[in-house]
């Protein structure tokens, strides 16, 4: 059996009739290729030569054998024929409806060539010589006698005859293409793993936790059927928008993408609003070359700097608000006419946070600003800096529909306060969400105090993995005015302060997670305000939530837990 990619076909394909004739080739190369070879199905790539726009490449199968070399297959279904006249193919289904198709064989030419430069592309592959042939699949067909077209003789085509005896078929067409010639170089097993990496990366990211709740919390994320299918989408997609809840994997699917196109030779920017997120993001990607990681403010002051337009640092927090909203965009537009800073790829994480008019500088950053990559993802419903979540035109749509951060307990806590698409979740149930009503305001800092002793001395949960939230400014609230909560000191910021745990503001926080959530600080929090910060609040929490609040503050907030005893 060949090394089939995927394995096994994924639900939507199984389920599509229209999928019907790529399920018989895939079928019939999996019982028929030996284990040497690896083949690829759907794939898709965004090629970026050295001169013009990038190019876009698919085909329906990849095969890869490390004697033989590549073979890129396109499959065409149904009785398949072709006017003499106009040039025009159709394919009749089983119903006798005709279907204009394209030029199959123009089709896997385009794409044999477009492989054969990314393959190029790729630094590990150096100046290596690759044998590459193509082939056309009509397995609902019968075997064609003479050439179809002067590019199609019948010594590349594969028929519902072939498909019992398919392995054999690919070694004659590799014999065709190769003719009496001996292979320049063979792939060999370094280059088959070269085009897996290219092809069918896969990725994980391990969520470890300590003692007891290691359980629950070390479980790989790893991509869902429907984000698969979102990455195989934005190779074939150059402008997207993609819209999702809390929990969806927005931030991890924006960073993997990034990183892919940066790997692959694209100038990638991967923006945001919050700068907090924009550090995550960076320390996430690591020392990519090509992949700047800056958040919109940051990337406005450092444009404006290389063109020598005075800009204040926009850390400081002195500054007004129309200063950060209008001053530095329009900095930033300025300084594009003098700078010759230009990138293949822009990626915008919490897009909903970017004002309207923030989208044409950001655009003009494209080094093409026609057919640049542009991804913006986004969830409708945290609008917590109330921008105008309007977006470029002419992107394409989609929505991400599964919370794969939060257990089952915290997702309906959140759930209640989300206004969005509804979402699924197929995590593990996890500890319920634990509601503590407290008398007064003056309690809270007291109770907030007792949780932390409990979670690190009693549960052995390490600190940083502990994140306080406030619903108010740390400056206003009780715990922002301290450097301790009980017996163990805070920051907000565990990079420069370690072993801390953090205080910080659920604004502030938007885009990041914790294991362990402990929300408080709520008492200012008024309609569709309230509405919008638990949300965002509640769903920082992985794995256990912990909500502190007034009797009233939890009642008013439709939080409170009959069952549950006051403190």
């Amino acid at each position: 059996m060949a090394q089939m990619h995927p394995r096994p076909l994924p639900m939507g394909v199984q389920t599509d009739p229209r999928r019907g004739a790529e399920r018989k080739v895939y079928e019939a190369l999996d019982r028929t290729l030996d284990d040497r070879f690896s083949v690829f199905y759907g794939v898709a790539w965004l090629g970026r030569p050295r001169h013009g726009s990038p190019r876009d490449g698919e085909t329906d199968f990849v095969l890869a054998h490390p004697e033989h070399g590549v073979l890129a297959m396109e499959v065409k279904g149904g009785r398949v024929g072709r006017d003499g006249q106009t040039g025009e193919w159709i394919s009749v289904d089983r119903n006798g409806i005709p279907h204009a198709i394209d030029d199959p064989f123009a089709q896997v030419r385009a794409a044999k060539f477009a492989l054969l430069e990314k393959i190029k592309e790729q630094p590990a592959w150096g100046q290596r010589w690759v044998e590459i042939a193509h082939a056309v699949a009509f397995p609902d067909c019968a075997a064609p006698t003479v050439p179809l077209t002067p590019d199609a003789p019948p010594e590349i085509v594969v028929s519902a005859a072939d498909l019992d005896r398919l392995g054999q078929r690919v070694l004659d067409i590799y014999g065709f293409w190769r003719g009496r010639q001996e292979p320049r170089a063979s792939l060999g097993a370094d280059g088959v793993n070269m085009l897996t990496r290219l092809l069918a990366r896969s990725f994980s990211l391990p969520s470890p936790l300590g003692y007891e709740l290691v359980e629950t919390d070390r479980q790989i994320l790893r991509l869902t059927e429907e984000q698969f299918s979102l990455l195989d989408f934005l190779s074939r997609q150059r402008r997207v928008v993609i819209s999702g809840g809390a929990g969806t994997g927005k931030s991890m699917l924006a960073l993997e993408k990034a990183k892919r196109l940066a790997r692959e030779g694209f100038t990638v920017l991967l923006s945001c609003f919050n700068r907090p997120l924009a550090d995550y993001l960076r320390r996430s990607a690591g020392d990519i070359e090509r992949l700047h990681v800056l958040n919109f403010h940051r990337l406005c002051y450092d444009v404006a700097r290389e063109a020598r337009i005075p800009l204040a640092d926009p850390t400081d927090r002195e500054l007004e608000a129309e200063y950060f909203e209008k001053t530095m965009p329009d900095a930033l537009l300025a300084a594009l006419d003098r700078v010759s800073r230009r990138y293949d790829a822009i990626i915008v994480d919490e897009a909903q946070d970017f004002f309207e008019a923030w989208w044409d500088p950001l655009q003009l950053c494209l080094s093409d600003t026609g057919e640049g990559v542009l991804y913006a993802f986004y969830d409708d419903n945290q609008r917590l800096y109330r921008r105008v979540s309007t977006f470029p035109r002419g992107l394409a749509e989609f929505p991400l529909t599964q919370n794969l951060r939060n257990t089952v307990r915290i997702h309906e806590v959140a759930s209640r306060f989300y206004r969005g698409e509804k979402l699924a979740c197929p995590g593990p149930e996890g500890r319920p969400v634990e509601i503590i009503p407290v008398v007064s305001v003056a309690a809270i800092d007291r109770e907030v105090g007792h949780i932390l002793h409990r979670l690190i001395r009693e549960e052995r949960i390490a600190p940083e993995a502990i994140a306080v939230l406030t619903g108010s400014s740390l400056d206003r609230s009780r715990l922002g005015r301290q450097r301790k909560i009980g017996a163990f000191s805070v920051t907000d910021d565990q990079d420069a302060e370690p072993g801390k745990v953090l205080l910080q503001t659920i604004h502030r926080f938007k885009g990041l997670e914790r294991p362990v959530v402990v929300l408080t600080a709520l008492e200012g929090l008024q309609g569709d305000e309230a509405v919008a910060v638990l949300y965002v609040g509640s769903s920082r929490a992985r794995v256990y939530l912990i909500i502190v609040a007034t009797t009233d503050t939890l009642t008013r907030l439709d939080l409170a837990a009959p069952s549950q005893k006051g403190h």
